[in-house]
């Protein structure tokens, strides 16, 4: 009985704490340029947000640690968002930032794709000269979302990673391979998302 009552409290207060992050990230898109869900459906221990069509700006790093793939594929990134570009101008972003990646046999694979959003007011957006930098866009798209308030080191980020994907495995939730990080400040508020490839019951 005492181990299920644990059980139960564990559930509740990491439930409640991935509510709180949820909801800063809600507070925080009140605040700043911000990409926000614009459907939220609350399910236990992570969510399923909708997120409209949007359009980001990408690289791919391979051959490292996410880590450091951030370093260089941001570094990259903000080359081309500061006047790297065809019209020679700023590019607004908005955040989240972050990255795509795999996983395999419960390790991030070292080959990600580093991401910055675009502001959705921008209707031209300019091309990049560095051609190791895509502009890409999608259609709305529904996502399992996970999300998550406090420092972390990639090893915890990972251990994050992976047993969100057990928990949707056990869920029989069915979702893409890919795993989507989205920081949304420097202190380790962020998204762990997977996208979910069934449309949600109305």
């Amino acid at each position: 009985m005492l181990r299920i009552f644990l059980t139960v409290s564990v559930l509740f207060w990491n439930q409640l704490a991935a509510q709180n992050a949820v909801d800063k990230v809600l507070d925080l898109c009140e605040e700043v340029d911000c990409f926000k869900p614009i459907f939220v459906i609350q399910s236990g221990s992570y969510d399923v947000m909708k997120f409209k069509s949007h359009q980001w700006v990408e690289t791919e790093v391979s051959g490292m640690d996410m880590e450091h793939a951030l370093e260089v594929g941001l570094g990259k990134l903000f080359t081309y968002l500061y006047f790297n570009n065809s019209a020679g101008t700023i590019v607004p972003t908005a955040a989240p930032w972050g990255v795509l990646g795999s996983l395999e046999n419960g390790t991030m694979q070292q080959s990600f794709v580093v991401y910055r959003l675009l502001l959705p007011e921008i209707e031209i957006v300019p091309e990049p000269l560095d051609d190791t930098v895509e502009v890409e866009r999608r259609p709305d798209v529904w996502f399992y979302v996970r999300a998550f308030d406090g420092e972390a080191d990639e090893d915890e980020i990972e251990n994050r990673v992976v047993q969100f994907q057990k928990d949707l495995k056990q869920d029989n939730q069915n979702f893409g391979e890919l795993f989507r990080i989205a920081l949304y400040n420097t202190r380790g508020l962020m998204y762990i998302a997977f996208e979910k490839t069934d449309e949600p019951e109305n």
